[in-house]
């Protein structure tokens, strides 16, 4: 299979050896392995990469891994086989955008091979300690640390995009989606940590749910994921952490929120699929 991925420095396509797993290209520019297991693609090799909270990661890390989002992941599951599956295709090329410590994609990538989809998986991120943490977790895909503004993958070269860590910025996934691709976007519905909400905003009213997309893209299909789970008050504090809202909580409302349990928290969640105007 043609590697989709293009140089950083000279943008012409990237090929492979075979012994040492290294990239480069016709140019000579040469990306070795690192010894963890992931491809730093960057343009400078004084680029200094984004670092992620050390103890933000660590909660999540236990957060996510405890089972609280399991409803969320079975959906997940299904939403990127029936979209593999309509496709028709012999094989596909998945990028994870903003991968992180690549928990989705440990969840993702067996369920896909398991339904026999011949897929190759790449997960992509800026933050160097988190796609560390991916590869020490043995995370079933390629992982390329990268600056995310000009994404080390050729235009029109991927069949799925999954947005699930992160917010759809700019028209990079757009750029190297191909025509028939599509985007699997994970955001948050209104009622998503609503009881946490509440406590970060006293005066808080349910509003419809706003989507702003890209016009280059249009929504194929769009699912909600909502239930309820108990949580720790710790496993709450996390959740805030990790929520687009928890800038706005001070010290003392975190450690209100560390030191008390919820007992019916609301996840809401649309997980919606996203294809391009044509």
């Amino acid at each position: 299979m043609t590697l989709p991925l293009l140089c950083p420095v000279c943008a012409a396509p990237i090929n492979q050896h075979q012994a040492s797993m290294g990239f480069y290209c016709d140019n000579k520019h040469h990306f070795d392995k690192h010894a963890q297991g992931y491809w730093p693609l960057l343009s400078n090799t004084k680029t200094k990469p984004q670092v992620l909270s050390r103890q933000q990661m660590r909660g999540r890390h236990f957060l996510l891994e405890s089972g609280v989002f399991a409803p969320l992941i079975t959906q997940l599951q299904t939403t990127l086989l029936n979209v593999l599956n309509a496709a028709r295709k012999e094989a596909f090329e998945h990028l994870d955008y903003q991968c992180a410590d690549g928990y989705y994609l440990r969840q993702l990538v067996p369920a896909v091979a398991e339904a026999g989809v011949a897929c190759e998986h790449w997960g992509i991120t800026d933050a160097e300690n988190a796609i560390f943490a991916a590869a020490k977790a043995e995370t079933p895909a390629k992982l390329i640390l990268a600056a995310l503004k000009k994404l080390p993958f050729a235009t029109q070269s991927i069949d799925v995009v999954t947005v699930l860590d992160s917010l759809l910025k700019g028209k990079e996934c757009i750029r190297v989606l191909k025509d028939d691709g599509r985007i699997v976007m994970l955001q948050p519905g209104v009622r998503h940590l609503w009881q946490i909400k509440q406590q970060v905003y006293p005066d808080l009213v349910e509003k419809p749910l706003q989507l702003n997309l890209p016009n280059e893209l249009e929504i194929e299909s769009q699912q909600q994921v909502s239930f309820t789970q108990s949580v720790a008050g710790e496993q709450a504090l996390t959740l805030l952490d990790m929520s687009v809202f928890g800038w706005r909580a001070n010290d003392e409302l975190k450690h209100r929120i560390k030191a008390t349990a919820i007992s019916e928290l609301e996840f809401d969640w649309q997980i919606i699929t996203l294809k391009k105007r044509l």
